[in-house]
C-alpha cells in the first residue's frame, strides 16, 4: 500500500491591488486561518466562491486534466495542461490588472513551507519560496509535479485531482461515493502501489486508444459495405461509347488516388523510420551516458587520490577548513575540539571516521590525472545529456506531425477505395466485359476485416492485464475494509437521523470503453433506514437520498479518506456549504460534522474553511460551534474572532447594501454572535 502522503494545509493567504478584496481601509487582504473552522461569511455575490477558487488556483495554478471530463474514473490522457487564456479573476474587476496585483499563499506540505506569489491577471507564477529559499520552477507543471513528489503520490495529474476534488468541496465538485469509477480512482491514487496503480493506469490508456480506433474502422469499414452496388450488368443503358469515357475517366481519378495514397503512405512510413531512429539514439546515448558516468566517477576520485598523495596531504586538506574558520567540510561544525581530537586519531594511525589502521600512502601507485581530463569527461557527460533532450523535443515534434500524416494517410487510403470502387462498379456495366478485377473492392474489405479482428484481440489482452492488476488491488483494499467502513459509518451517522452502515463489494461492474468486457472494482455503498423502510437497505444511486443526504454523504466520504491518507498528520478541507438544500434540522448536523473533523483542540493541525451566506439562519453560529443544546446562541469570545471571516468588512458592498433596510438586516444578524465594535 501506498504510504507517506502528506496533503497542502493552508495558513495565509494575502492579496494586494485586486479591487474585490481592497481589505481594511484599502490595505489589501491578509487573512490567516486558523485551527480548527474558519467561515468566510457574506452574501450572494459578494465574493466568496471567487475566494475558494483562488485558494485552489493559488497551489495548482492555471492548468487543467488534458481532456477534462467529469467522469474522473474514465480518463485514459493523464497529463495536465496550462490553460491558454486563463482571466477568471481578471473577468471580476473592472479595471486591468498590472504587475502590482498579485496574491500570495502560505502552506504547508511534505515538512515544507511553501509560499507561491502569482499575478491576479493571468495566475502566472510571481515567484516561489520553499523553506524561505528562493524556487524558480521550468514551469507551472513543473511546479505541480515538485508539489506532488512532496506529497507523495505519483504524478502532477494525480496531486491535482486529489486537491482539487478530495480536498476541495466547491461549485465543481462532482461526486465521489455515488460514482463507482470515481471511487476506484481515488483509491487507486491514495492507496494502491506504484506499480500497480501504473500498471491500472496504462492498460487504461492502452484499452481506451484501440477500442477509439476500432470503432472509428469499423464505422467506416460499414459505410463501405453499405455502398457496394448490386452486380446488375448495364443496368442503366448507358451506351457502350459513354460508358468507356466514364470507365475512363474512374481509371485516371484511381490512378491520382493511388498516387497520393503512396504519396501518404510513404511520408507516414518516414515518419515511423526517423522515429525508430531516434529512439535507437536515445538507447544508444544511455547506454554510452551510463558508461562515462561510471568512468567520470572513478577518474574523480583518481584525481582526488592525486591531487592528495600523502597522508599529510589529507590531514592537511581536512584540517584546512577548521583552520580557516569555515568550519568541518562535511557538517561545517567550527569546533576547535574537534580539531584535536582528529589529529590525534590520524597521528595513531587511526582513520578519524571509522577507526580502521590507516596503511601508508603509495603515491607511486596513484595514476596521474590532470583536471582537463576531468573536465573533459564533464563535457562529454553534458553533451550526451542535452542531446538526449534533443532527442525527446524532436520525438515529441515528430509525434505531433504524425497525428497530422495519420489522418491524411487514411483519408487517402479511403479516397483511393473509393476511386477503385467507381472505376469496378463501371466496368461490371459493360457489355463486352469477361472478367472482374484481380484485386477488389471485397478484398480490401475482407483485409481491414482481419485488420479489426488483430484490435478487437489486442484489446482483449489489455483487459486481460486491467483485470489482472484489479485482482492486486482488490487484496489491498481488503487491508483497509475495516477502517474505511467504520470511519464512513461513523461521520454519515453523525450527519443523519437514519441508522447508517457501509458495505464493501469486490464485483461492482465498470466498462472501461465500449467494445471492452465489464471488469468488477472494489467499491463501498450506503445502506440506510429511511421513513418507509425501517432495516435498513442499501441506496446505489444518489437519487435514493435526499438532496441534503446526497451533498452531506458525499462529504463524510471525502473526510474519511482524507483520515485515512493523513495518519496523524496536519489535513484540511475546503467547503462551499450547499445551504440551500438544507432545513435548520440538517444545518445544526452538518456543522456539527465539520466541527467533529476539525476541531480546534486536535493534537495536529486540523482546519475547515467553510462559506456561509448571512441570511438569517443558524448555520455560521452552528459552524462556530455557538448554538447551545436548547437553541440559543452564545457571542463568538474575542480571542476565537479570528475564526470568522466577515467579507460585509473586507469587500465593497454591493448594491443591495445600499438599501438600509437590508444593511440593518444583516447587522441584526451579525449581532446575534459577534461582539459589538
Amino acid at each position: 500500500m501506498r504510504s507517506n502522503i502528506c496533503l497542502p494545509v493552508i495558513q495565509r493567504v494575502t492579496i494586494r491591488n485586486f479591487a474585490l478584496y481592497p481589505g481594511e481601509n484599502n490595505s489589501g487582504l491578509d487573512i490567516v486561518f486558523a485551527d480548527g473552522i474558519s467561515v468566510i461569511a457574506g452574501i450572494n455575490g459578494i465574493g466568496k466562491t471567487t475566494l475558494l477558487t483562488l485558494l485552489l488556483r493559488m497551489i495548482l495554478g492555471p492548468n487543467d486534466p488534458e481532456k477534462a471530463t467529469r467522469s474522473v474514473g474514465r480518463v485514459s490522457q493523464r497529463r495536465l495542461v496550462g490553460i491558454k487564456k486563463f482571466d477568471f479573476f481578471a473577468k471580476r474587476v473592472p479595471e486591468v490588472l498590472g504587475q502590482d496585483s498579485f496574491a500570495t499563499l502560505y502552506f504547508t506540505l511534505g515538512g515544507k513551507s511553501i509560499e507561491v506569489s502569482r499575478y491576479m491577471r493571468d495566475l502566472k507564477i510571481k515567484s516561489v519560496k520553499i523553506s524561505g529559499k528562493k524556487y524558480e520552477p521550468e514551469s507551472e507543471t513543473a511546479f505541480i509535479d515538485y508539489l506532488s513528489n512532496l506529497s507523495g503520490l505519483l504524478s502532477g495529474y494525480d496531486f491535482h485531482m486529489v486537491v482539487r476534488y478530495l480536498q476541495f468541496f466547491g461549485e465543481d465538485r462532482i461526486p465521489l461515493l455515488w460514482d463507482a469509477g470515481a471511487q476506484f480512482e481515488f483509491f487507486k491514487i491514495l492507496f494502491f502501489d506504484d506499480t500497480v496503480a501504473s500498471s491500472l493506469n496504462d492498460a487504461f490508456a492502452q484499452i481506451q486508444k484501440i477500442d477509439t480506433d476500432y470503432r472509428n474502422r469499423v464505422h467506416q469499414l460499414n459505410k463501405r459495405k453499405e455502398s457496394l452496388p448490386p452486380v446488375t450488368p448495364n443496368s442503366a443503358n448507358i451506351e457502350v461509347e459513354t460508358l468507356d469515357r466514364m470507365i475512363q475517366e474512374a481509371t485516371d481519378a484511381h490512378a491520382e488516388a493511388e498516387s497520393q495514397f503512396l504519396s501518404k503512405k510513404g511520408e507516414y512510413d518516414d515518419l515511423q523510420k526517423r522515429l525508430r531512429a531516434l529512439d535507437n539514439m536515445s538507447d544508444e546515448g544511455q547506454v554510452e551516458l551510463a558508461q562515462l558516468e561510471l568512468e567520470f566517477s572513478q577518474t574523480d576520485a583518481m584525481f582526488i587520490l592525486q591531487a592528495l598523495p600523502s597522508l599529510r596531504d589529507k590531514e592537511m586538506f581536512l584540517m584546512q577548513g577548521y583552520a580557516t574558520g569555515c568550519g568541518c567540510f562535511i557538517c561545517g561544525s567550527k569546533s576547535k575540539k574537534q580539531l584535536e581530537n582528529i589529529g590525534k586519531k590520524i597521528r595513531k594511525g587511526h582513520c578519524f571516521s571509522c577507526d580502521s589502521t590507516i596503511n601508508t600512502s603509495k603515491p607511486s601507485n596513484v595514476t596521474p590525472i590532470s583536471s582537463r581530463q576531468v573536465r573533459t569527461l564533464e563535457e562529454k557527460i553534458e553533451k550526451l545529456r542535452t542531446d538526449s533532450e534533443q532527442i525527446e523535443v524532436q520525438r515529441s515534434e515528430i509525434e505531433q506531425q504524425m497525428v497530422g500524416t495519420s489522418q491524411a494517410f487514411r483519408e487517402a487510403v479511403n479516397l483511393r477505395n473509393s476511386a477503385l470502387q467507381k472505376r469496378e462498379y463501371l466496368e461490371i456495366q459493360r457489355p463486352s466485359q469477361s472478367h472482374k478485377p484481380v484485386v477488389g473492392l471485397q478484398a480490401e474489405i475482407d483485409r481491414e476485416q482481419d485488420a479489426l479482428n488483430v484490435l478487437a484481440n489486442s484489446r482483449k489482452e489489455f483487459t486481460a492485464k486491467y483485470r489482472a492488476a484489479v485482482d492486486q488491488a482488490q487484496d489491498r483494499m481488503g487491508t483497509l475494509k475495516g477502517t474505511l467502513e467504520s470511519t464512513l459509518t461513523s461521520y454519515a451517522t453523525a450527519f443523519l437521523q437514519e441508522k447508517v452502515s457501509v458495505a464493501f463489494s469486490r464485483q461492482t461492474p465498470f466498462k472501461i470503453a465500449t467494445g471492452a468486457d465489464r471488469v468488477n472494482i472494489p467499491t463501498f455503498t450506503i445502506n440506510m433506514t429511511s421513513s418507509t423502510h425501517k432495516i435498513a437497505h442499501e441506496r446505489l444511486q444518489s437519487n435514493s437520498v435526499s438532496e441534503s443526504q446526497k451533498e452531506f454523504l458525499d462529504l463524510a466520504f471525502r473526510m474519511t479518506l482524507l483520515d485515512m491518507v493523513n495518519d496523524n498528520g496536519s489535513i484540511m478541507l475546503v467547503i462551499e456549504t450547499p445551504e440551500a438544500s438544507l432545513d435548520s434540522w440538517f444545518m445544526r448536523r452538518a456543522a456539527d460534522l465539520m466541527r467533529r473533523f476539525a476541531p480546534e483542540n486536535a493534537p495536529t493541525s486540523r482546519k475547515v474553511i467553510a462559506t456561509s451566506n448571512v441570511n438569517g439562519t443558524q448555520m455560521i453560529p452552528a459552524l462556530l460551534g455557538l448554538v447551545q443544546d436548547d437553541g440559543t446562541i452564545t457571542k463568538l469570545p474575542i480571542e476565537r474572532e479570528k475564526h470568522l471571516i466577515n467579507l460585509l468588512e473586507l469587500t465593497p458592498p454591493p448594491a443591495a447594501l445600499d438599501q438600509q433596510e437590508v444593511l440593518t438586516l444583516l447587522s441584526q444578524e451579525l449581532g446575534k454572535f459577534l461582539h459589538a465594535k
